[in-house]
């Protein structure tokens, strides 16, 4: 299995901390990270998913939100009040973790690591729950915020 570094990790909560307050002005609290199956998996209604590879390992970042948060995360972005996540709004999540992702790779690059993603992918549905087909870790990345909680799940699994 491999071991995810917590100098990898630290910058996408950064990333996600300084994303929330710049794009929508929203301050959002880290809660203790934890490996997923140590606590139950928390519910979503929508999450962005990257593909990511570098030369140390391969995984994938998730961000994802219940609905009421993220219908709130949206309203404050784009200074109108959404009731529904529609197909137009949806294309939020993904934006949203395009720009975590961007933060986090500029200090992850200045910490050595080489890393390339792929093209974000959204998923939607109710009472949504991420099972990952790797070996690797999964760590989850909670975060409150006044609409509620969201996570971040970040898997690994060495390249080698």
């Amino acid at each position: 299995m491999a071991q995810l570094d917590v100098r990898f990790f630290k910058p996408f909560i950064e990333g996600t901390i300084n994303t929330l307050k710049i794009q929508c002005g929203i301050e959002a609290k880290p809660d203790k990270p934890f490996i997923k199956g140590q606590k139950e998996q928390p519910e979503f209604a929508i999450a962005g998913v990257i593909g990511i590879t570098s030369n140390a390992f391969n995984g994938t970042i998730t961000l994802c939100y219940p609905e009421k948060v993220f219908l709130g995360v949206m309203s404050k972005m784009l200074g109108e009040e959404y009731k529904e996540i529609t197909k137009d709004l949806q294309d939020g999540v993904a934006e949203l973790l395009n720009i975590i992702f961007g933060q986090a790779k500029i200090t992850l690059s200045n910490q050595g690591f080489t890393i390339q993603k792929a093209i974000p992918t959204v998923v939607r549905g109710h009472q949504l729950t991420t099972s990952v087909l790797s070996s690797g870790p999964v760590m989850v990345l909670p975060f409150q915020t006044e609409m509620g909680e969201f996570h971040v799940e970040i898997c690994s699994e060495s390249a080698m």
